[in-house]
């Protein structure tokens, strides 16, 4: 066990473990793996497309993500791109935090300064958003009006998420290349206190998460639907994305052990499950316990709108929860509880039960 794990050898599993409750050098070393991961993400992406279309064919798809490529922008310079993004997309939906809240520290000026065109799409965002919360009371479920709502709603959040990409490529393209990163990196080892820390790992989580979605919009320009559907299989399951991540928070975590509470201490902090899902944990017995999935970007953006995309998602966490249990232990098994759709506003994403029948 890593000598900065929040755990000591023995101590009981903390369902509700917050990150800002973290050791500061758990979240240092998190923030550490989740920029890695960022880089790694990309690189098992760009050998999915290469395998199957060729070089040229992958690096136009990775020019078309990040355009700053083109002028030898470096794997950190591109994620500090992205982390940059992330921080204006959380300021106009700022439910997209999970662990976090924005309010719980001040954002580090490298990742806000020099947006102040961005203010005017705030105000009119916010405003907008008001405006509809006003109109409707009545959960997007209830009737064929209320799918209307849901397909209006769903589409909005898409066009307003690609056109803040348009804007954010064309108005931001140069800056990242400008913050000294070297500089950045240690103010996050040595300076930023762990409130701010929580709050800025879970910004890079979200920002690792979108380079899945860069890659897959580039796959499906190009080749359509079912083939990206196939990459991003390809990519989370055979490839070893899926497992990559939850080694993120076993690693960080210093997560000991194969049975279901080193598990559960494992997807605590995986960033592509805590960073971007709002998920509960619960250890039900000495070797069983539940993932909740209580709410899903996957569900919120496609639900009403894009059943394809939205069971193609799906489908991937039933091919990968059980494969995140097996890699502790081959005798885990994993079955859903609860999977989509929802029945109403307030019901849960999906939720996931994890038994170790034969601990010996």
């Amino acid at each position: 066990m890593v000598r900065h794990s929040p755990y000591a050898m023995g101590d009981p599993f903390q369902s509700d473990l917050k990150p800002h409750e973290l050791p500061r050098a758990t979240l240092v070393e998190l923030w550490k793996r989740t920029v890695t991961a960022h880089a790694h993400l990309s690189e098992v992406w760009s050998e999915a497309v290469t395998a199957r279309f060729g070089q040229k064919a992958s690096e136009a798809i990775a020019l078309e993500g990040w355009p700053l490529r083109k002028r030898g922008a470096t794997p950190r310079q591109l994620f500090i791109h992205d982390l940059r993004f992330i921080v204006a997309a959380t300021e106009l939906k700022p439910e997209m935090l999970t662990v976090a809240d924005r309010d719980q520290a001040e954002t580090p000026s490298e990742l806000t300064d020099g947006r102040g065109w961005f203010q005017g799409l705030v105000t009119a965002s916010r405003w907008f958003g008001a405006r509809q919360g006003r109109r409707s009371e009545t959960p997007a479920w209830s009737g064929s009006r209320g799918r209307v709502r849901g397909l209006a709603r769903g589409k909005g959040i898409e066009t307003g998420f690609v056109l803040l990409l348009k804007a954010w490529h064309a108005a931001q393209g140069e800056r990242a290349c400008t913050i000294d990163t070297d500089a950045f990196e240690r103010r996050v080892e040595q300076a930023f206190d762990r409130e701010t820390l929580a709050l800025i790992w879970n910004y890079a989580a979200l920002a690792y998460m979108l380079t899945t979605d860069r890659w897959y919009t580039g796959a499906r320009n190009r080749y359509g639907d079912e083939v990206a559907q196939e990459l991003e299989k390809e990519v989370w399951i055979d490839r070893g994305a899926a497992e990559y991540d939850l080694e993120i928070g076993q690693k960080a975590m210093g997560a000991t052990g194969n049975d279901v509470e080193a598990l559960l201490r494992s997807f605590q902090f995986a960033p592509g499950e805590v960073g971007i899902l709002d998920v509960e944990l619960k250890l039900t017995g000495p070797n069983r316990g539940t993932l909740t999935h209580h709410r899903c970007p996957a569900l919120d953006r496609f639900e009403h709108f894009d059943d394809m995309r939205l069971q193609h998602c799906c489908d991937i966490c039933i091919a990968a929860m059980p494969i995140s249990g097996e890699m502790l232990n081959r005798k885990i098994e994993c079955k859903p509880l609860k999977l989509p759709p929802r029945r109403d506003a307030n019901d849960i994403a999906c939720k996931w039960e994890y038994v170790l029948p034969d601990p010996s």
